[in-house]
């Protein structure tokens, strides 16, 4: 299950909180790299995944190659929860993936018919960790990237706040409450790879 909140936010937000070193009674950890992501969306040409409210992601950073499915989103409050299956894979043949769970649901979803590319999304990531008494509660996502369609480029920049494995719920929320309270947020309801399918219907 992913728990997690997205928010509009203006490149000032993103240099303040890079600078700032803790929000409340939580330290804030800025990692100096930023992740470099390379990011396509698979659908079938019936459209499947869509169809199901499902999302099935192949994420590339360096030699990496992980895939990732999302089912429907409930929000609560601007908070998002969903489904979420993951696994390191070789490419963006299903029938390839090793056995699991993932493999398991995507075939499931789209027996033997082949997916086909329909979105791809670059992003530039900064991670921003929050610990509360030295124990990881969330990770800040600072995205800045491009929706690619064809030879259409639009950027978009996102602020993300996702619930880590070993967080506790209660401290999440309390962090939301206070970035919502110091920066200027905007909730982002939508998953990128809606808004990157609304920028596909433009053309």
């Amino acid at each position: 299950m992913e728990i997690e909140a997205k928010f509009v936010a203006a490149p000032a937000v993103f240099d303040a909180l890079r600078r700032l070193p803790a929000l409340g009674p939580f330290q804030l950890i800025a990692q100096a790299d930023l992740e470099v992501q390379r990011n396509i969306y698979y659908d079938t040409a019936d459209g499947r995944m869509r169809a199901t409210k499902h999302g099935l992601r192949v994420r590339q950073i360096g030699a990496r190659q992980i895939a990732t499915l999302k089912s429907a989103a409930t929000l609560t409050d601007g908070i998002a929860s969903r489904g979420e299956w993951e696994q390191d894979v070789p490419g963006n043949d299903p029938q390839a993936w090793p056995e699991g769970e993932l493999r398991s649901r995507v075939l499931a979803l789209i027996g033997e018919t082949p997916l086909l590319p329909i979105l791809e999304m670059e992003t530039q990531r900064q991670h921003i960790y929050a610990l509360r008494d030295a124990a990881r509660v969330a990770e800040i996502s600072l995205d800045e990237g491009v929706f690619v369609v064809g030879q259409r480029r639009e950027p978009f920049q996102e602020l993300e706040v996702e619930l880590l494995e070993d967080g506790q719920r209660t401290n999440f929320d309390a962090l939301i409450a206070l970035l919502r309270a110091q920066f200027p947020l905007s909730p982002e309801p939508r998953s990128k790879l809606e808004r990157g399918l609304m920028v596909a219907l433009k053309r």
